[in-house]
């Protein structure tokens, strides 16, 4: 629902892009979706040439850009749509051409030495020809008589002070891969680990969360706004951002990325997909794996347990060609994702914890262990219409739908009883106008993103009970349903007729509707702890959680987004990359919110404290002033020592600005909304860690109960959640330096990194005493409970991380010529946070916390990829990672539970693969066999994933209390060795078929 702010926002950039239009006559090729050449044109003297004309033909379309060099020999081919070109450069001394391709988001140079014709100058010396295929390293061409000689036809981005990989349709197709997700792919990148777990899919890159990422797809962001999954649709999937069978390619951006990218603070994925041609051309596949294919796991084999079912299937048709040949084309998509994995429920509880639970519960453990499947299915549909009317016009019309059911949440301490069913919609729309002048492309961008999350809970009037550390069954505790929808207007504007710069500007404005119902403990969660130091046991619940509302939360926000940047070339060898960016939002921190009168008198109630004001914490509905100093300036440059691209020296700074998700901010209206009730219960009535308590009794066993309860004194009284006025976006400031080095075929770069993120969103109390560092204060509780709340929590822009790295490629891309590739990626590295993450409840704030490694952060890890043609057709293929092993939090309470007394540290996996040199090992490898039939090609694999069966555990211990125990004599907690955990990050070896054809 739009307020009048936002509707005056949302005209005033609206305006601002069409005036951009206006003054561009036309509706600029955005980075994020096509490429770049750049070079200088000179002849045998090696003086420059002006006035040659260059010409890009489009080997798939017909279609052809051109430019003319400037007084120096230079010129820029701006726009380039990601594909295969010829190129034609026409000067006095006569016509020279040669093919090429561009990846998406290169810029990539191609300088062009021209020589006299046969018998027009003494001492021309002829060219030769390269392989088909091969690869331009530095980008040097030379031509003699009628034809132009490159060292390849597959430009090399060496003159660029991005850190980017890209990743090609040949690694996509070719490259072992356990589920079809491209954005497993992103791994190639140093820096970015991509997170294959069977409960979710994502990645992310530094020491930031997996939220501050943004997936661009044709120029459409699939940024999640209302959760930290980073990219919409990946909150808890097992499913795929896009289909895999569109994507033609994708480039990952960890640093210095141009001011054009927005909303992320760490790595950016912008893809491409598909096109139809001038020829028709299909494909289709299966590929296939189940539990007779797949070894029993460890943790199963040392346990004893069945070996759980497991099936996946997935398979996918595509179509693309020519309606009016060089005029309009289609292309079409569907893919198919069936999985059903069992998951094992089994208790890791002590024998003492199991006999206590079955003694007060009147339930038996083995009522809930076992194996149990849970079924995914997913589908996909993507459908595309490019129309290219003439050589300076291009249109796109798509459209893409994923439509997910997952049933999960369930396995380890979790009932299957407890499980959910995880709805997930993704509705895309794009049209897209491309306008190519003379010096000059414009492109208008429209498009809009509907994502709706909805898990329902498989039993949802059963009351939920949470046995600590033994078993949690009962329905599931919440069903919800989340819309995101975003309408989005972007245009972005290149001009190319300034000598030695290409200017870039752009504008987007992006209104996103919410609609968030999360109908929480509408059946009540009881929770039971044997904690000595609370008094508690299995005999009673130590809380119950009741919800006492049932309605919906809707906002609306406009997103603006202005940005301008130059390519400078100051010299033949050195380039500056100059640019600034501006986001703005009208309602990103809840802007119009009116705080209640009950609400504004219980925070004015309590204590002002060096981190707590309560009147920063008090809406008016005009007190909360949109950011507007989202001002982030990125500057980068690149030095080529040798005028040639073989040794380039490169680096930059940036800011990057993300934005707060919905769900930081949503409890301070949800919790109004939809208030949940707190029960504390004991067996004597005393307070608990400065919270009163209610003497048990089992007539609070139902809602019914609770709510009388409620009714009759001050238990169940819901928690005050508040949102700090001035809260300000989270940014990340990024510092790089890096060489790039040619050696013979291969590409090598080393680049150091430093990242620092500031303004991380959290949770703390408000209601600490001591000054407000000290435990939770009864006194300043009690207040509250007078005023109809149990506790209250504030938010905080506190959060910090830091990261240091060093970055190490070495590639050589596959081409069919040579027969292999290889491309290995090195990190090393240290990603460290203070505080929790939405919670930080533990300590007062998060510097309390002190610095730590990160949850995730892991020292050293090597991915390697690699292709080489065999005889006789065949193909092997190998995507490995070898790691040291991801960080975990340890908390220490053996100094006590009291702010100040907790220890927080981080320890590591014990390394148990390549003889104790990893903890992480991953080993995938392909064989492939690709013969031509029918006029088109046949391929049939067979996939041997981790095929060490490399056990990669987590879930390990992550307290220790080492205070002894005076009624066992015994140590309170021991700290368990990291060596098994209760889980493993990988499936265990297995084999999967694949079979495709295409023509």
């Amino acid at each position: 629902m739009m307020t009048h702010r936002m509707i005056s926002g949302a005209l005033l950039a609206g305006t601002a892009i069409a005036a951009m239009g206006i003054v561009a006559i036309a509706p600029a090729a955005a980075q994020t979706t096509t490429a770049t050449i750049r070079g200088q044109i000179r002849d045998a003297a090696g003086a420059p040439v002006a006035g040659a004309t260059i010409v890009a033909l489009s080997t798939a379309t017909g279609q052809t850009l051109r430019t003319t060099s400037d007084a120096s020999g230079r010129y820029v081919l701006t726009g380039l749509r990601p594909t295969a070109y010829t190129i034609t450069v026409t000067a006095a001394a006569g016509s020279f051409e040669q093919q090429v391709t561009v990846g998406i988001g290169q810029s990539a140079s191609l300088d062009a030495i021209l020589r006299a014709a046969p018998g027009a100058a003494s001492g021309a010396t002829p060219g030769t020809a390269p392989a088909e295929g091969d690869t331009v390293v530095g980008g040097t061409a030379t031509g003699t008589g009628d034809e132009i000689v490159v060292t390849g036809s597959r430009l090399v981005e060496t003159r660029t002070s991005e850190i980017a990989t890209n990743v090609t349709q040949e690694q996509l197709r070719t490259l072992p891969q356990t589920d079809r997700n491209f954005l497993s792919f992103a791994a190639l990148a140093p820096g970015v680990r991509y997170n294959d777990r069977e409960d979710g899919r994502s990645f992310q890159s530094g020491a930031a969360t997996a939220a501050q990422v943004n997936v661009f797809v044709d120029g459409v962001s699939l940024k999640n706004k209302l959760r930290e999954g980073g990219v919409a649709g990946q909150q808890n999937s097992r499913g795929n951002p896009f289909g895999q069978l569109a994507v033609q390619e994708f480039r990952v951006l960890t640093q210095n990325y141009k001011a054009e990218y927005e909303q992320a603070g760490s790595a950016i994925i912008t893809s491409v997909t598909k096109s139809g041609t001038n020829e028709f051309h299909g494909e289709a596949f299966g590929q296939y794996t189940d539990r007779s294919l797949t070894e029993t796991n460890y943790l199963d084999r040392i346990n004893n347990r069945v070996k759980p079912a497991f099936e996946r299937k997935q398979y996918g048709v595509s179509l693309g060609g020519p309606i009016i040949k060089d005029r309009l084309f289609f292309f079409a998509a569907y893919e198919g994702n069936d999985q059903d994995r069992a998951l094992s429920v089994d208790s890791t509880a002590s024998a003492n914890q199991i006999a206590a639970f079955e003694a007060n519960s009147g339930r038996r453990l083995s009522e809930f262990e076992g194996n149990f499947v849970s079924p995914f299915r997913g589908d996909f549909y993507f459908g595309k219409l490019t129309l290219t009317p003439d050589d300076r016009q291009t249109f796109d019309l798509s459209f893409s739908r994923r439509e997910e059911t997952d049933i999960q949440n369930f396995g380890g301490l979790v009932s299957f009883e407890n499980a959910e069913n995880k709805i997930n919609r993704v509705n895309t729309y794009l049209y897209k106008w491309t306008y190519r002048g003379d010096n000059f492309i414009n492109e208008f961008n429209a498009n809009y993103l509907n994502y709706t999350f909805n898990p329902v809970s498989l039993n949802p009037d059963l009351a939920t009970f949470d046995y600590g550390g033994v078993i949690i069954f009962g329905g599931k505790d919440s069903t919800r349903r989340e819309v995101q929808t975003g309408y989005t207007l972007r245009d972005d504007f290149t001009y190319s007729g300034f000598d030695n710069h290409a200017l870039k500007f752009g504008g987007r404005v992006e209104i996103t509707d919410i609609e968030f119902s999360n109908l929480s403990y509408l059946q009540p969660r009881y929770n039971f702890q044997i904690n000595i130091d609370n008094r508690t046991d299995f005999s009673f619940p130590a809380e119950a959680l009741l919800g006492l509302g049932n309605g919906r939360v809707r906002g609306s926000n406009t997103q603006i987004g202005l940005y301008a940047q130059d390519d400078w070339d100051l010299t033949d060898r050195l380039q500056f990359n100059l640019g600034v960016r501006w986001d703005y939002e009208t309602n990103g921190n809840n802007n119009e919110f009116v705080t209640s009168a009950a609400a504004a008198t219980a925070l004015r109630s309590l204590p002002a404290t060096p981190y707590f004001n309560p009147e920063n914490y008090i809406a008016n509905g005009r007190n909360r002033k949109p950011y507007a100093k989202a001002i982030a300036p990125r500057f980068g440059f690149s030095y080529d020592f040798k005028d040639d691209g073989t040794t380039v020296l490169f680096g930059g700074y940036g800011r990057y600005y993300d934005r707060n998700n919905f769900n930081n901010t949503v409890d301070e209206v949800s919790r109004t909304v939809n208030p949940v009730g707190v029960f504390r219960f004991s067996r004597d009535g005393l307070d608990r860690n400065g919270q009163p308590t209610t003497i048990w009794d089992p007539r609070y066993l139902t809602r019914e109960g609770l709510l009388d309860l409620r009714a009759r004194s001050t238990s169940g009284l819901p928690e005050l959640f508040a949102v700090k006025n001035d809260t300000k976006p989270p940014v990340n400031d990024q510092f790089s330096i890096g060489l790039r080095q040619t050696l013979g075929i291969f590409q090598a770069s080393v680049t150091g990194s430093y990242q620092r993120g500031r303004n991380g969103y959290t949770n703390i109390f408000a209601t600490r005493g001591n000054g407000g560092f000290g435990p939770i204060d009864s006194a300043l509780t009690a207040r509250l409970r007078a005023l109809g709340y149990a506790n209250a929590l504030v938010g905080f822009d506190g959060l910090d991380t830091r990261y240091k790295a060093l970055f190490v490629q070495l590639d050589k891309n596959y081409t069919e010529s040579s027969g292999w590739g290889l491309n290995i990626a090195y990190t090393l590295s240290k990603g460290e946070q203070n505080g929790g993450d939405l919670f930080s409840l533990d300590e007062v704030t998060p510097d309390a916390y002190g610095w730590r490694p990160r949850n995730g952060d892991e020292r050293h890890r090597v991915v390697v990829s690699g292709i080489v043609d065999l005889p006789l057709g065949f193909q092997f293929s190998t995507l490995s990672t070898l790691g040291s092993g991801e960080a975990f939090l340890v908390t220490d309470t053996t100094a006590g539970a009291d702010p100040g007394q907790r220890q927080f540290f981080a320890d590591y996996p014990r390394k148990n693969c390549i003889k104790g040199v990893f903890a992480f090992c991953e080993v995938n490898l392909t064989l492939a066999n690709k013969p031509k039939i029918l006029g088109g090609q046949l391929e049939v694999a067979v996939d041997l994933l981790n095929a060490f069966n490399s056990r990669n555990f987590s879930g390990f211990d992550g307290s220790v209390n080492n205070r002894i125990n005076p009624a066992t004599g015994q140590v309170t907690d021991p700290l368990d060795e990291p060596r098994i955990g209760t889980s493993l990050l990988t499936l265990p070896r297995r084999v999967q078929f694949r079979v495709g054809y295409r023509f």
